[in-house]
C-alpha cells in the first residue's frame, strides 16, 4: 500500500484544487516560513480522524477553509473544503477489492454551523468506516507513523510508564487490556447479582410470611385492571379516529392527482404528435443515409476495391505471361537441342549393337563344334573303363553349373552397367537442376529487391494514411462517445427526474399522512425551516433495521419511536415552550446531554446468551455511535426472541419481544395478537436528497448544452478530416496496385523456386537409390565369382581325374581341346558382357529421348495457352480502367451526398432529443403520480376494511368520548398500568398455592446463587489466564523493539549506543521503560540528560525500531531534523533514506541535507495573493545553489 497523492480544495492556505503528488520512498517538502508547509500535514491529520481543532491548529472547524474569517459578513468566500488521499491498494492492505482507493473528508457551511461528510472513491461514507479501514490498516491521526512540527523529541521526553504504554500499543496488548476489564466488569456485574439475589432471597422469606397481605393486593389489583380497561376502550376508539384521518387525507391526496394528471395527459398527447412528426423526418432521412451511405456505400467501395485488386492482378497476369513466354522459349531451345544429340547417340549405340550381336553368334557356334568334338573323346574313353565314364558324367555336371553361374554374372554385369548409367544421367540431371535453382534463386533476389523499394514508398503513404485513419477514427470515436454520452445524461435526465419526481410525491405522501403525531409534525416543520434549533429527529428516523427484526424492534420502542431527539436538554425546553405557546401537545424529548448511558441488567444478559435469544434489541438497530445511549434509553434490557414458544421458557425474568410482536414484560405479563405496524417505521429522512437531485439535474443539463456545441465542431472537423482520407486511400490504392503485381510476380517465382528444388530432391533421392541399387549388385557380383571359383576348381580337379583315369592320348587330346573351349567361353562372357551393357545403354537413351521430346510438346502447349492469355489479360486492363475511373467519380459525389444527409439529420437528432427528454420526464412525472394515486387508493380499499374491524372491536353500547387522548399518552398510560399491574404480580386467594409458587422461587433464586459463585471463580481464573499472556506479549515486543532501537542508533549516530531499559524488570507493568544513549566518543547518560539535538537522535531511533516491528505503509515527519547542527542533520537524512526502502517517508524539511537524500521534493510558497503554491522540484542540486551560500530552504 502506498499514497499516490493529496487533493485539496480550499483547505487552509491552498485556494481551489490543490494536487500534492507523492512518489515513493523518501519524499521531502520544503518550503520558507510560513508558506504553508505544515498544512499538508494538517490536511493528513483531518482526514485520518482527528477530532482534536488543536492538533490542526485552528480553534473552529469552520477555520480549516480557505480564506474564513471569524465575525466578517463575507458572502462570497468559499463555503466547504475538503481533503483527499489516494492510495494504491493493489496488495490489498486496505480491506477493499480495489487496486485504487480515495479517501475524502469535507467541511460544509451551514449558516453558523459546520457540517462533516465522508467520502470513500465518491460514495457516501461514514467516521467509523474510516476509523475501521485506517485501524486495520495501521494508521492513526495520533499514531507513532505521524510526528508533527516541535514533536520529534516527544518519545525522549515521554516518562518511562508513557513509554511503556507506546511499546503496549505497538505490541497490540491493548486487546488484552479490554478482556481484562471486560472480565472485571463481568466479575462486579455478578457480585452485583449476587448481592441482588440474596437481597430476593429475603424478600421471599418475608412474603412467605405474609399471605395475609393478599386481600390488599387483590383489591389494587382490580383496580388497575379497571382502569386497563378503560385504556383499552380509548386506544380502540383512537384507532378508529386515525383510520379515519388516513382515510381522508389520502383522498384529498387522489383528487389532486387526477385533475393534475388529466392536465398532463392534454400536454402529453400535443408533445407525443410533435415527437412522431419529427421522427418521421429524421426516419425519412435515416432511410436516406442508409440507402446512400450503408449498403449502397459499401457496395460501391467493394466494387472500388474489387476493381484495384482486378486491374492489378490482371497487369500482373499479362507481365507474368510475357516473361513466362520468355522463359519457355529459351527453355524450348536447349531441349530441341539436347532431343537431337539423344537421338544421333541411340543411333550409333543400336549400331554398336548389331555388330556385337554377330560376334557373340560366331563364337556361340564355335563353342559348340568344340563341345560337341569333346563329349566324342570323352564318350570313347568312358566305353574302355567304367571309372572313366563316372568321371565323365560328374565332370559334366560341373560344366553345366559353370555354365548357368557364367550366364547370371553376365546377367548382373549387365544389370549393373545399365544402371551405372542411369546413375551418371541422373547425376547429370541434378546439376542441371541446381543450375536452374540457382538461376531462380536469382530472380527472386531481383523481384524481393523491387517489392522492397514499393514498399518503402507505400508505407510512407500508409503511414500518413494511418495518421489521418487514426485521427479520423478518433475524431469518430469522440463524436460516438460524446454521442453515447449524450444519451447517457439524456437517460440520466430522465431517471433522475423520475426520481425526483418519485421522491417529491412520497416526501408530500409522508408529510400528509406520514402517522407522527400533530406535536411531532410541528416540531419536524421547524426543524427543517430553520425555525427551532438543537432538533435532530425522531427515533424512527434516526435508526435503522433489517425487514426481519422490523415489526419486532417498532413494537419494542412503541410510542417512543416518536421522541424526538436534541443536542441538549436547552433545545428541548425551548421546543416545549413552542408546543405550549400554540398548545399543539406533548411530546417525549432525549437531551443528549442528559441521558445516562445504560447497562443491561444480569438477568437480561443471561436470557440474551438463551437459546432463541437474537440480541438485545439496541443491538439490532443500526445507528451513528452518539445516540447508543438514547437508544439505550428508548429500548432499556429489552431483548429479541425467535419465537413466542421459546421465549415463554423465561417469562417473567425480563422483558422480550418476538419476531411476531408479541411482548413478554419482566413481571410475567404478555401482550399479544394481531398488531399491525403503524405508519411510523425506522428509516432515515431523505430530506436532502431533494436538494441533490436538483442540482444533479442543473449540472446535467449544462454538460449536455457543452457536449452538443463540442460534437458540431468535431464534425465539422470529421468532415475535412474524411476528404484528406479518400485522397491518401487513392494513392496508396496506386501503391497497392503496383506491389501486388510485384507480390503476384515474386509469388510466382518463389513457387517455381519450391518446385526447382524438390525436382533437386527428387533427383538426389534417384541418385542415392540408383547407388544402392549399385552396392546391391556388386554384393551379388562377387557371391558368385566365388560360386564361379569353387565350381571351376571341382572342374579342374574333375578333369584331372578323367584324364588319369583314361590315360595315354587321349586324355592328352582332351586336355588340349578343354583348354581350347575354356578360352572361347572367356570370349563369348566379354562378348555377352558387352553386349548386356550396350542394351542397357540403348534402353537409358530410349528413355532420356522419350522424355526430351515430352518435355518439348509440353512447352510447345505452354506457350500457346500463354499467348491466349497474354491477349486476354491486355483486354480486360483496358476495361478495368474504364471502370475504376467510372467509380472513383460515382464515389466523389456520393461522398457530398451523404454529408448533406448528415448533417440534416444531427439537426433533427438534437431536436428530437430535446423533446423526448422533455416527454419522457413529464411521463414519469404523470406515471409516477398514477403509481402513487394507485398505491393510495389501494391504501384507502385496506384501511376501509379496518376502520370499519376497528369499529367493530368497540362495544355496540359504548358511548363515543367527548375528547380522546393522543396514542403516544395512551400509550404510555399502557406501559405504566402494565408496569403496576406487573409489580402486583400473580394474586391468588389460594395461599398454598401462592406459597408453593414462592417456594419455587426461592430455590430457584438459590441454585441461581451456586451458579454466579461459580462463575465469580471462573472469571477469577481467566483474569490469572490474560494477565500472564499480556505480560508475555510485551515482553516479546519489547525485545524485538530494543534490539532494533540499538541499530537504528548506532546507524543514525554512526557509531553511538543506546537502549531501553525496564524500570521493573519482574513486574514490567508496575514500572516504566528508560532509554539511556552515548554519542560517538562520549559517556553513556539517561536521556533526559541529553541535549535536544541528541533527544531528537533518540526518538528518530525509536520511531524506525517501532517500523521494523510494526510497519507502517507510510510516515509523516514535520521538521524531524528542527533542533540538529549539520552533522546530525546528514544523519537523520541517511537514516530515513534508508529506511524509505521499505515504507514511504513524507518529510517536511528546511535543511539541504534532507532534501539531497529525498527522492521527490516538493516546494511550497506563498503567492501574493496569500494562497500557497506547489512546485515539483526534479533537480535538488540546481535549486540548493541558487539559494544564498551556507543558508538553508526557510532562511
Amino acid at each position: 500500500m502506498r499514497l499516490l497523492e493529496l487533493e485539496f480544495e480550499n483547505f487552509k492556505s491552498f485556494k481551489g484544487h490543490v494536487t500534492v503528488p507523492l512518489g515513493p520512498g523518501f519524499t521531502c517538502i520544503t518550503g520558507p516560513n510560513g508558506s504553508g508547509k505544515s498544512n499538508i500535514t494538517d490536511a493528513i491529520l483531518f482526514i485520518l480522524g482527528s477530532r482534536s481543532t488543536k492538533l490542526l491548529r485552528a480553534r473552529k472547524l469552520k477555520q480549516l477553509i480557505y480564506g474564513f474569517q471569524e465575525g466578517t459578513k463575507k458572502k462570497t468566500g468559499p463555503k466547504a473544503c475538503k481533503v483527499s488521499m489516494v492510495f494504491d491498494n493493489s496488495d490489498r492492505f486496505l480491506a477493499i477489492e480495489k487496486d485504487q482507493v480515495t479517501f475524502t473528508k469535507g467541511i460544509r457551511l451551514r449558516g453558523e454551523n459546520t457540517t462533516t461528510y465522508y467520502q470513500l472513491d465518491g460514495i457516501k461514507s461514514s467516521a467509523s468506516e474510516f476509523e475501521a479501514l485506517f485501524s486495520r490498516a495501521g494508521l492513526y491521526a495520533t499514531g507513532y507513523n505521524i510526528i508533527q512540527q516541535g514533536d520529534v523529541i516527544q518519545t525522549s521526553l515521554m516518562s518511562g510508564i508513557e513509554r511503556r504504554r507506546k511499546i503496549e500499543d505497538v505490541a497490540g496488548i491493548t486487546a488484552y487490556d479490554n478482556r481484562l476489564r471486560s472480565t472485571r466488569s463481568a466479575r462486579n456485574s455478578v457480585e452485583a447479582d449476587l448481592t441482588l439475589l440474596n437481597d430476593r432471597a429475603k424478600e421471599a422469606k418475608r412474603t412467605l410470611k405474609q399471605l395475609e397481605r393478599e386481600k390488599e393486593d387483590a383489591e389494587k389489583l382490580e383496580a388497575v385492571l379497571e382502569k386497563i380497561k378503560e385504556n383499552d376502550i380509548l386506544l380502540k376508539f383512537r384507532n378508529v379516529f386515525d383510520f379515519e384521518a388516513e382515510i381522508e387525507s389520502r383522498r384529498e391526496v387522489v383528487e389532486r392527482y387526477t385533475e393534475e394528471l388529466s392536465e398532463l395527459e392534454k400536454e402529453q398527447k400535443e408533445r407525443k404528435e410533435d415527437i412522431e412528426n419529427k421522427q418521421k423526418q429524421f426516419e425519412d432521412v435515416e432511410r436516406n443515409i442508409a440507402v446512400s451511405g450503408g449498403d449502397k456505400a459499401r457496395e460501391l467501395q467493394e466494387e472500388l476495391d474489387k476493381a484495384r485488386v482486378a486491374h492489378a492482378l490482371s497487369e500482373r497476369n499479362s507481365d507474368g505471361a510475357v516473361n513466362r513466354l520468355q522463359e519457355l522459349e529459351v527453355n524450348r531451345k536447349l531441349l530441341d537441342n539436347e532431343h537431337k544429340i539423344a537421338s544421333n547417340e541411340l543411333k550409333n549405340l543400336n549400331n554398336d549393337l548389331t555388330k556385337i550381336s554377330k560376334d557373340v553368334l560366331k563364337i556361340e557356334s564355335n563353342i559348340a563344334a568344340k563341345v560337341s568334338k569333346l563329349s566324342e573323346l570323352e564318350g570313347a574313353a568312358a566305353n574302355n573303363s567304367e571309372a572313366v565314364s563316372t568321371q565323365r558324367d560328374e565332370l559334366e555336371i560341373l560344366r553345366k553349373e559353370a555354365g548357368e553361374l557364367e550366364m547370371q554374372r553376365h546377367r548382373l554385369d549387365g544389370e549393373k552397367e545399365q544402371i551405372e548409367i542411369q546413375l551418371t544421367s541422373a547425376r547429370e540431371q541434378v546439376i542441371r537442376s541446381k543450375k536452374w535453382l540457382d538461376s531462380i534463386e536469382t530472380d527472386v533476389k531481383e523481384a524481393d529487391y523491387q517489392l522492397k523499394d514499393l514498399e518503402v514508398g507505400r508505407k510512407s503513404t500508409t503511414q500518413n494514411l494511418d495518421k489521418v485513419k487514426t485521427k479520423h477514427n478518433n475524431i469518430l470515436r469522440t463524436i460516438e462517445a460524446h454521442q453515447e454520452k449524450l444519451g447517457s445524461i439524456e437517460s440520466k435526465l430522465r431517471t433522475l427526474s423520475m426520481k425526483l419526481a418519485s421522491q417529491e410525491a412520497a416526501q408530500r405522501a409522508r408529510e400528509e399522512f406520514g402517522g407522527y403525531a400533530k406535536a411531532v409534525k410541528a416540531l419536524l416543520d421547524c426543524r427543517d425551516k430553520r425555525e427551532l434549533r438543537g432538533i435532530i429527529g425522531t427515533i424512527a428516523e434516526l435508526g435503522r433495521v433489517d425487514e426481519k427484526y422490523a415489526t419486532a424492534l417498532e413494537v419494542a420502542a412503541g410510542a417512543r419511536m416518536q421522541s424526538i431527539v436534541t443536542e441538549d436538554d436547552s433545545a428541548a425546553a425551548a421546543a416545549i415552550d413552542f408546543l405550549k405557546r400554540n398548545n399543539i401537545g406533548r411530546v417525549r424529548f432525549l437531551p443528549l446531554n442528559k441521558v445516562h448511558s445504560y447497562k443491561p441488567s444480569a438477568h437480561a444478559l443471561m436470557i440474551s446468551k438463551k437459546d432463541g435469544a437474537l440480541g438485545f434489541a439496541q443491538d439490532l438497530v443500526k445507528f451513528d455511535e452518539r445516540y447508543s445511549d438514547v437508544f439505550g434509553n428508548v429500548f432499556g434490557d429489552t431483548v429479541i426472541m425467535d419465537s413466542l414458544n421459546l421465549a415463554r421458557k423465561y417469562l417473567g425474568k425480563g422483558r422480550m419481544v418476538t419476531l411476531q410482536g408479541e411482548i413478554l414484560e419482566s413481571g410475567g405479563a404478555l401482550v399479544g395478537g394481531a398488531a399491525p405496524r403503524t405508519g411510523i417505521h425506522f428509516g432515515t429522512s431523505e430530506r436532502n436528497d431533494l436538494d441533490e437531485l436538483s442540482n444533479d439535474i442543473r449540472n446535467l443539463e449544462a454538460e449536455k448544452l457543452q457536449l452538443s456545441s463540442e460534437l458540431h465542431e468535431i464534425i465539422r472537423e470529421a468532415g475535412q478530416l474524411a476528404t484528406t482520407r479518400q485522397e491518401l486511400e487513392s494513392k496508396k490504392a496506386a501503391f497497392q496496385t503496383r506491389v501486388t503485381d510485384y507480390d503476384g510476380r515474386t509469388g510466382e517465382i518463389k513457387k517455381r523456386l519450391q518446385e526447382a528444388d524438390e525436382a533437386v530432391k527428387i533427383r538426389e533421392g534417384l541418385v542415392e537409390a540408383l547407388q544402392g541399387e549399385i552396392i546391391e549388385r556388386t554384393g551379388l557380383l562377387e557371391g558368385l565369382e566365388k560360386e564361379i571359383q569353387k565350381v571351376s576348381t571341382k572342374i579342374s580337379k574333375a578333369t584331372e581325374n578323367l584324364q588319369a583315369v583314361a590315360g595315354g592320348k587321349t586324355s592328352k587330346v582332351i586336355s588340349e581341346l578343354q583348354n581350347n573351349l575354356d578360352e572361347a567361353r572367356e570370349q563369348l562372357s566379354y562378348g555377352q558382357a558387352n553386349l548386356a551393357s550396350l542394351t542397357a545403354k540403348i534402353d537409358s537413351m530410349k528413355s532420356e529421348v522419350g522424355r526430351l521430346k515430352g518435355e518439348l510438346e509440353i512447352n510447345i502447349t505452354e506457350q500457346k495457352e500463354l499467348q491466349e492469355t497474354k491477349k486476354i489479360e491486355n483486354k480486360k486492363n483496358k476495361e478495368l480502367e474504364k471502370l475504376l475511373k467510372s467509380l472513383r467519380k460515382e464515389e466523389h459525389d456520393k461522398f457530398k451526398e451523404l454529408k448533406g444527409l448528415r448533417d440534416e439529420r444531427d439537426e433533427l437528432h438534437d431536436l428530437l432529443t430535446n423533446l423526448k427528454t422533455d416527454f419522457s420526464t413529464k411521463q414519469e412525472l404523470r406515471r409516477s403520480r398514477r403509481h402513487a394515486m394507485d398505491d393510495l387508493k389501494i391504501e384507502i380499499t385496506t384501511r376501509e376494511p379496518k376502520l370499519i374491524e376497528a369499529r367493530n372491536r368497540i362495544p355496540k353500547e359504548t358511548e363515543t368520548p367527548k375528547t380522546v387522548p393522543g396514542r403516544e399518552k395512551l400509550d404510555a398510560e399502557k406501559e405504566t398500568l402494565d408496569r403496576n399491574r406487573n409489580r402486583l404480580g400473580n394474586v391468588n386467594m389460594l395461599s398454598l398455592e401462592h406459597y408453593r409458587q414462592e417456594a419455587e422461587r426461592f430455590s430457584e433464586i438459590k441454585k441461581h446463587r451456586r451458579q454466579l459463585n461459580e462463575e465469580v471463580r471462573r472469571l477469577d481464573t481467566l483474569e490469572t489466564k490474560i494477565s500472564e499472556k499480556k505480560e508475555a506479549k510485551f515482553m516479546g515486543v519489547y525485545n524485538n523493539i530494543s534490539e532494533s532501537f540499538k541499530t537504528s542508533f548506532k546507524e543514525i549516530t554512526g557509531g553511538g549506543e543506546a537502549g531501553l531499559v525496564l524500570e521493573n524488570e519482574k513486574a514490567p507493568f508496575e514500572g516504566g521503560v528508560t532509554i539511556k544513549a552515548r554519542m560517538p566518543r562520549k559517556k553513556m547518560y539517561p536521556v533526559e540528560a541529553l541535549s535536544g539535538g541528541e533527544k531528537s537522535l533518540v526518538s528518530m531511533a525509536f520511531i524506525f525500531a517501532i517500523q521494523g516491528y510494526d510497519p507502517s505503509p507510510f510516515y509523516l515527519l514535520d521538521e524531524p531534523d528542527q533542533n540538529l547542527d549539520g552533522v546530525n542533520t546528514e544523519h537523520i537524512g541517511r537514516a530515513i533514506a534508508l529506511q524509505s526502502s521499505v515504507a514511504q517517508f513524507l518529510v517536511v524539511s528546511l535543511h539541504h541535507a534532507a532534501l539531497r537524500e529525498s527522492d521527490n521534493v516538493i516546494g511550497v510558497f506563498m503567492g501574493d495573493d496569500g494562497a500557497s503554491r506547489l512546485h515539483q522540484i526534479r533537480d535538488v542540486d540546481t535549486f540548493l545553489a541558487s539559494l544564498p551560500v551556507e543558508a538553508e530552504v526557510g532562511a
